[in-house]
């Protein structure tokens, strides 16, 4: 199976998590003293491997053994005692090095390369475990070995995930879920060995189960916030029976607290979770009562333990205070997710708009010109019936004509929509204008009002945009004369060009006095040859040429720009 190679981000929150624990040991190791310090560069080291191990697993992974003994050896025969929080005297930043091995040999290597890398980060972290300072008892070790024991689990379960869902193309709902939450995963997998490591109380075990119920729910979070924090809200307020029941009477606390940081770190996580995604009352509920059952059950663990200090107005502050930075996260990105929503749904309608802009002016520009001769025709043919049946015969059959012309405009329109070329067309018919020439020719001829002069002086190459442009800004000027041009006579089409632009010029000589246009108008005919002209940088200008009739002017960039800051302002 080929493995993808790690992302650059998977990198940098490796390093960001080493580099965090190495600073707590680091902090460590400067408050116990002199003697603490010798196993840091044996700690920085290891890390050093496990970066390496980003690129090369089976190679970091044999490199941090090798260090984790040659660290061991040197803090045995020193006299270095290491104080960490970690696994009876290995510093976290190992531990955290051992696990990212784990993780990347079983990720990325072959099987037996894999089996044979954790066997070697296996030997070398029970070689510390036995052999560095600060071993006191037997049950000491006992734990440290269970805690070993189940951190491997967890990082082999984590690498055969990896693996497994590397290879797939698309990514599943639960591997989208795992590729958001695993800082947090990371986060307080963390905090819970903190926990088990530092707490000294028999029943440790039974006061974490409110927290492993809580990490669970923060985990899957995004997809149930509501829900999942009320059944962590349960799991937490149940968490100090389980507690009193382990210990046995209440006379008999002589235990010190155990401590529950990975709760709290839940529950704050769940907050958030809720007030970004959940409706405003259920948020408020659900998020009351999971800080309520938080305080209460952290009160009634103090309750049972003898040697516990009565610090419930300190800890009622302090859990205010992380109370207030979990809403204020929340609602920061639900804020955040407001406005990104509002800002898509703008652009959205935006797009939206102008494609409907687009495809009316398209429609206008298309089959306007063609039912527009169909309407003259048929008035024409209606007044000259009686007297030249001949000539509505002809009339007729310029009708036919227009039809047909009108109805496979309409089909290319329709097809363009959908997405599909239509049936016997080619990547060639369907440019926009292939010979801007002979399709000015061809709208001239097919125009049935007064007759029309023809000037052509266009270069051959002509850029799409443009010459589909300048065959609309024609054929839409020439629906207007004979939807609007009373009493015309002759019509002028003009198309010459300069050497930054064409200019397109249509004048009628009628008398200028508005007629009602055949079918109403839509007074869409201006406004869209205007649109179309300055959407690709050009200049627009409309209205009565002297000494009578009408005139329109548009001039095009022959090289394409883009839109000006505002083509909806008249000149």
């Amino acid at each position: 199976m080929t493995v993808p190679p790690v992302q650059p981000r998977t990198s940098r929150w490796l390093l960001t998590l080493l580099a965090a624990a190495f600073l707590v040991d680091v902090l460590l190791s400067v408050y116990a003293g002199r003697t603490a310090l010798g196993a840091l560069p044996g700690a920085a080291l290891t890390g050093l491997c496990a970066l390496l191990g980003a690129q090369k697993p089976a190679q970091g992974a044999v490199g941090g053994s090798a260090v984790l003994v040659m660290s061991t050896v040197y803090i045995r025969l020193s006299g270095t005692s290491p104080d960490s929080i970690s696994l009876n005297d290995i510093l976290l930043t190992e531990v955290a090095s051992g696990v990212a091995l784990v993780v990347l040999v079983i990720w990325r290597t072959r099987p037996l390369i894999a089996a044979f890398s954790t066997a070697s980060l296996v030997g070398a972290a029970l070689f510390a475990t036995f052999l560095r300072t600060g071993t006191s008892s037997s049950f000491s070790e006992l734990r440290t070995l269970q805690l070993g024991a189940l951190i491997l689990v967890g990082s082999i379960v984590i690498g055969v995930y990896l693996r497994g869902v590397s290879g797939r193309r698309t990514e599943t709902e639960l591997g989208s879920l795992v590729r958001r939450q695993w800082p947090l995963a990371a986060a307080l997998a963390l905090m819970f060995f903190v926990d088990l490591r530092l707490g000294d109380a028999p029943g440790q075990i039974f006061a974490l189960g409110g927290a492993v119920i809580a990490a669970v729910c923060a985990f899957f979070g995004p997809r149930a916030p509501v829900t999942l924090s009320l059944i962590a809200t349960i799991g937490i307020a149940l968490s100090p029976f389980a507690l009193y029941l382990s210990t046995g009477l209440l006379p008999s606390r002589t235990s010190y607290e155990p401590l529950v940081v990975t709760e709290v770190a839940a529950a704050m996580s769940l907050i958030a979770f809720t007030v970004r995604w959940a409706p405003r009352w259920p948020a408020v509920f659900s998020s009351s009562a999971l800080a309520v059952a938080t305080f209460l059950a952290l009160k009634l663990r103090g309750f049972l333990y003898a040697n516990s200090n009565d610090r419930g107005d300190q800890l009622g502050l302090f859990l205010a205070f992380l109370l207030v930075v979990a809403v204020a996260t929340g609602m920061y990105f639900r804020s955040r997710d407001r406005e990104r929503t509002q800002s898509v749904r703008s652009a959205v309608t935006g797009a939206q708009q102008s494609e409907r802009l687009a495809l009316a002016r398209e429609l206008h520009d298309v089959v306007a010109h063609h039912v527009t001769g169909i309407v003259v025709q048929a008035q024409a043919a209606k007044l000259v019936s009686d007297k030249d049946p001949q000539i509505a015969v002809q009339a007729l059959a310029k009708i036919e004509t227009s039809g047909v012309e009108a109805l496979k405009a309409m089909r290319f329109l329709v097809a363009s929509m959908r997405g599909a070329k239509p049936a016997g067309t080619s990547a060639a018919t369907e440019q926009a204008t292939t010979d801007l020439t002979a399709d000015l020719t061809a709208v001239v001829e097919h125009f049935s009002g007064p007759p029309v002069r023809l000037n052509l002086d266009v270069p051959q190459v002509v850029p799409q945009e443009v010459g589909r442009s300048v065959l609309r800004l024609v054929q839409e000027s020439l629906t207007n004369v004979g939807k609007h041009a009373l009493g015309a006579t002759a019509v002028i089409v003009e198309v010459t060009t300069s050497l930054s632009e064409i200019h397109v010029r249509v004048a009628d000589n009628g008398t200028g006095r508005r007629q009602n246009p055949v079918g109403g108008s839509g007074g869409y005919g201006l406004v869209g040859m205007r649109e179309r002209v300055e959407l690709l940088g050009g200049r627009f200008a409309a209205g009565p040429a002297d000494p009578v009739g009408w005139q329109v002017d548009a001039w095009l960039p022959v090289e394409e720009e883009g839109p000006r800051d505002d083509p909806r302002t008249d000149r």
